[in-house]
């Protein structure tokens, strides 16, 4: 098993901690699901974006994070876990790495006590304990002001490689950058800035289809000479 492990005393109330690992999994795109019968935390599967995997527990102010990606050889054929180290996709694995690193620094936050009401319940859609399946329309006492999982920058990068990679469309760097664009346009999407998101997600794809439509005619100019 090879695994990005990270275990960290906390000592934050129950309810704040379900609340960030909500807010992080659902920003992040992770859905809870039996995977190879073990039930985990599971976002991407496409052949762009490695699958990643988290499972997570809480217990006696401390909190447990096991994070992993998985090469995806064919629809439904997975290679092994991997600890988000290596070269391969290393675009992706960094990513990710930092994004749970950010969660960790994010759950260290010191909370406005006043806010925290003693028995408050947990926020709609949150897991009702660490590792079960989310459970909608749980009611709540009162609010926890606290900074939340930010995905803006992603957005950012999203338009910034998209545009590059539009003006350089006629070349491999162009396909990388176009890529890249796509990657980041999907976990900006969530952000307050998915807008740019969006806009960088255009500009990939008409990139992309500009390569296509580049190698078509130079294959066609082949054969017809």
């Amino acid at each position: 098993m090879a695994r990005y492990i990270r275990e960290e005393v906390l000592n934050q109330p129950d309810d704040f901690v379900n609340y960030m690992m909500n807010d992080f999994l659902t920003k992040h795109g992770f859905k809870y699901e039996n995977f190879k019968g073990q039930m985990v935390y599971r976002a991407g599967g496409g052949l762009i974006e490695l699958p990643k995997f988290i499972t997570w527990s809480y217990f006696n102010g401390v909190i447990h994070i096991e994070a992993w990606v998985r090469v995806l050889w064919l629809p439904g054929v997975y290679g092994k876990e991997n600890d988000m180290s290596g070269f391969y996709g290393a675009v992706v694995k960094d990513m990710y790495k930092k994004d749970v690193e950010q969660l960790i620094s994010l759950l260290h936050q010191p909370l406005n006590q006043s806010a925290v009401q003693p028995g408050m319940s947990q926020q709609p859609g949150m897991p009702p304990q660490p590792g079960m399946p989310p459970q909608p329309g749980m009611p709540q006492n009162g609010p926890i002001l606290v900074q939340g999982v930010d995905t803006s920058r992603y957005a950012n990068f999203a338009l910034g490689f998209g545009i590059a990679g539009l003006v350089l469309s006629w070349s491999y760097l162009g396909i990388v950058f176009n890529i890249i664009a796509i990657i980041y346009a999907v976990k900006g999407k969530t952000s307050a800035k998915k807008g740019r998101a969006t806009a960088g997600m255009v500009c990939a794809i008409i990139g992309l289809a500009i390569v296509v439509l580049c190698f078509l005619g130079g294959f066609i100019i082949g054969l017809l000479g």
